[in-house]
């Protein structure tokens, strides 16, 4: 499948999930990669789907709180390693 398929598919024509929940889910995890392109292009997208700033800021942190969990856990398994 093309990329521009699968993006159409996934982001722009979700099946099961309304836009504006799709959009929180793609700030959600841009914000856990740091994808700042990303995050500039669907933060406008969320908005116009009729996202409040709350709820972007919730997403966000929820991206960034999981991004922490899985570095904190990487880390911390490395230094038992050593022993």
């Amino acid at each position: 499948m093309p990329y521009s398929d699968l993006t159409d598919r996934v982001l722009l024509n979700p099946k099961h999930l309304d836009k504006k929940t799709a959009e929180l889910a793609v700030i959600a995890a841009t914000s856990a990669l740091s994808g700042e392109h990303c995050l500039a292009v669907h933060l406008a997208q969320a908005m116009k789907y009729g996202a409040s700033k709350d709820e972007i800021v919730e997403a966000m942190m929820i991206g960034a709180f999981m991004s922490m969990t899985v570095s904190q856990s990487v880390s911390l398994r490395k230094l038992k390693e050593l022993g």
